[in-house]
């Protein structure tokens, strides 16, 4: 718990003292007279990173799609090993989703994910760009609203039989507020801040603290893109959950979310191939069902590719 307090206010550190250090430019930047323009190279190659969003939106008139795959945990410790060969006979969760630039700052998608056959309807609102001179951040606005169509005897799954069952139940909702910053051609890192709500969860018990499960799951995340060349980069995430029921739960443990991946740009698509102790690939079961240890081996390969297709032209004012 310690290193991932020291990771984030290392992170955030960074972060302040690059605001502070420009906050000269930010103050003209409030002057109308001041003339600034956008980044020449976009600070993300993506909408998503890992297993966090960016503040990248695709082009007005531009769908981007996507298909991510998981597969199982690699180390025996974890039921991995040779006799799954080492997770490729698992599919731990399979994604894909469709993303619509709506004007140049907005998009809306949906997507689609195994695990509990969730069906999400998401938005994104960039309000601050970076520029080359002024603004020093980018910052966007993150929402997400899932459904799951499973069957009633699997959602309730453990529940008593006399709990009244409602369409609410099947509701999960997320948001976030993205702020992120290209610090030169090789370097970029965003921090996000965030809540998660489920409607429904069963009253399980952290026998530690007597803490039970809770609806709402406040957290923060941070990552990161290191750039080896034009085209490719060292991707990193990492959630920090805050859960009284997560928190030192021995008998039913949860962990940080922690990836880090190799990400391409070719002709148009962008392929990663990533390791993370994430099973699933949705923000609304990633942060509240992380229950693998990177420590004994339960952590996984995954992979996504994406692709930009020009559907329709925009309206030029």
């Amino acid at each position: 718990m310690q290193l991932r307090s020291y990771l984030f206010a290392g992170i955030c550190s960074l972060f302040l003292n690059s605001f502070t250090a420009q906050s000269q430019d930010l103050l003209k930047l409030l002057d109308s007279s001041q003339n600034t323009r956008p980044i020449l190279q976009p600070t993300w190659k993506d909408t998503r990173l890992i297993d966090v969003q960016t503040t990248k939106i695709p082009a007005p008139g531009v769908m981007e799609f996507r298909i991510m795959h998981r597969f199982g945990d690699i180390g025996d410790g974890s039921g991995g090993g040779v006799h799954t060969l080492y997770g490729f006979d698992v599919a731990s969760d399979i994604l894909f989703s469709f993303e619509f630039g709506i004007t140049k700052n907005f998009m809306l998608g949906v997507s689609r994910s195994k695990e509990q056959e969730l069906i999400d309807l998401t938005a994104k609102y960039r309000f601050l760009t970076q520029q080359t001179s002024g603004m020093p951040i980018s910052a966007a606005l993150y929402g997400d609203l899932g459904i799951t169509p499973e069957i009633s005897s699997t959602l309730y799954t453990g529940a008593d039989s006399s709990v009244q069952k409602e369409f609410a139940d099947r509701l999960f909702y997320l948001g976030e507020l993205i702020v992120d910053r290209r610090f030169n051609d090789r370097i970029s890192l965003e921090v996000l801040a965030g809540l998660s709500h489920r409607n429904y969860v069963l009253a399980n018990e952290n026998v530690n603290n007597d803490a039970t499960d809770e609806n709402n799951i406040p957290f923060l995340a941070a990552g990161g893109r290191f750039m080896l060349n034009k085209h490719s980069a060292i991707v990193f995430d990492v959630y920090y959950l805050f859960s009284a029921y997560r928190t030192n739960n021995t008998g039913n443990p949860y962990y940080a979310p922690i990836s880090i991946g190799y990400e391409v740009e070719t002709g148009g698509h962008v392929f990663e191939i990533n390791f993370t102790n994430a099973s699933f690939l949705d923000e609304n079961n990633i942060i509240p069902n992380t229950q693998s240890n990177w420590l004994k081996g339960g952590f996984k390969l995954g992979f996504s590719i994406s692709r930009v297709f020009n559907i329709w032209h925009p309206r030029v004012d």
